[in-house]
């Protein structure tokens, strides 16, 4: 019993380690490439107090989108004004609502005219392999996410917020398509 003890200690520390380390490690592995653009979307305002800067807005748009929706592969809404009452969305609704929140955040915050944020069409990739590639179903066929672009910088900054709503991680990773 007291062999088992050590072997088994050791991977309970190794699961929280990698646990703990989970966004750094999926950001150094998987990256996301934008293939294409969604329609855009209006900004959709919260009653809460105006963030100061970009991560406060989108730390309260990825968490307002997580306690609102849940995903579905069935047939649902992608409009925001519609998902902003809660219930199934899929990946694309989620970008939706996630990207109408966040303008509306920094809109609020009188942040609006520096930063453009639109939901956009992306595929992940590990190394130059497409991950979509192993999928037969059209509905895993891409991913939608959304862009943040700083036009004082032209500095960019992708979200997930479906893989937020799922594992915590929000930011990912970005490579442009060439």
């Amino acid at each position: 019993m007291r062999i088992l003890w050590r072997p088994l200690l050791f991977f309970l520390f190794l699961m929280v380690l990698l646990w703990l380390c989970r966004a750094a490690a999926f950001r150094a592995l998987v990256h996301y490439k934008v293939i294409g653009q969604r329609l855009p979307v209006p900004a959709l305002t919260l009653h809460t107090t105006a963030p100061l800067e970009l991560e406060s807005a989108m730390e309260v748009a990825l968490d307002s989108t997580a306690a609102r929706l849940h995903f579905s592969t069935g047939k649902v809404s992608s409009d925001p004004a519609l998902l902003l009452q809660g219930g199934p969305a899929n990946c694309i609704g989620y970008a939706a609502l996630c990207a109408a929140l966040l303008k509306g955040q920094l809109d609020a915050a009188g942040l609006g005219d520096r930063y453009v944020v639109d939901p956009v069409i992306g595929k992940l990739y590990v190394g130059d392999q497409d991950l979509h590639a192993f999928i037969t179903s059209p509905f895993w066929k891409d991913h939608d996410v959304v862009r943040i672009t700083d036009l004082a910088s032209n500095e960019v900054v992708v979200l997930d917020p479906t893989l937020y709503d799922h594992v915590g991680i929000g930011r990912v990773s970005y490579r442009s398509k060439n």
